[in-house]
């Protein structure tokens, strides 16, 4: 090796072909590990995204109902505007104006909310009876039929394990709650 007379200089280093064979086997092999449960992360997390947006809506819905002194209500929807269909993977939050049950013209859409990302949504039996959810002016929930102040929706995830692949968003008079179930394979609804 020649030295340059009054400069100063350092042997140039870097990885040899084996060495950077060798870190990309490594690599490969944490990600190999490391992706599945990734995976399953992200279905847990939009389990958990999916069943916290059906609980804002329930809030708002009985938050605006107290604020405006009048029903607000939440009900399956195909278009956004009327309340049409029974998949609650799309529902409408909305300020029920002429006490009809139904979101007609000139009354508020105040939310709207989609479920996708393969996730079932399935109403208990007292949701499923009316298709709706109703919030008064006192904030007492109505659901389904007029007389019934109980009722849920289960979220559920065909990609999560069973264990813990159902998330009940539970209404009891007043009181919001999401309970995690251990589901079936066929994602079936909570009785009430």
């Amino acid at each position: 090796m020649q030295r340059l007379q009054g400069k100063n200089t350092a042997a140039i280093g870097g990885f040899t072909l084996i060495e950077l064979m060798v870190a990309l086997a490594v690599m490969a092999v944490i990600l190999t590990l490391a992706v599945p449960s990734f995976t399953s992360m992200i279905a847990r997390n939009r389990l958990a995204a999916a069943s916290n947006e059906l609980v804002a809506g329930l809030q708002i819905a009985r938050t605006e109902s107290v604020r405006r002194n009048a029903r607000v209500l939440l009900c399956p929807s195909t278009d956004d505007a009327t309340c049409t269909g029974d998949d609650w993977s799309h529902v409408i939050v909305f300020h029920d104006a002429n006490s009809d049950s139904d979101a007609t013209a000139g009354e508020e859409i105040i939310r709207s909310i989609q479920i996708t990302n393969g996730l079932t949504v399935n109403p208990s039996a007292n949701v499923a009876t009316n298709q709706r959810i109703g919030f008064g002016a006192d904030g007492f929930a109505r659901v389904g039929d007029a007389g019934a102040r109980e009722g849920a929706i289960s979220v559920c995830s065909t990609k999560v394990a069973e264990a813990e692949n159902t998330r009940d968003v539970r209404l009891g008079v007043s009181r919001i709650n999401v309970e995690r179930r251990d589901g079936t394979a066929d994602c079936t609804a909570l009785a009430n």
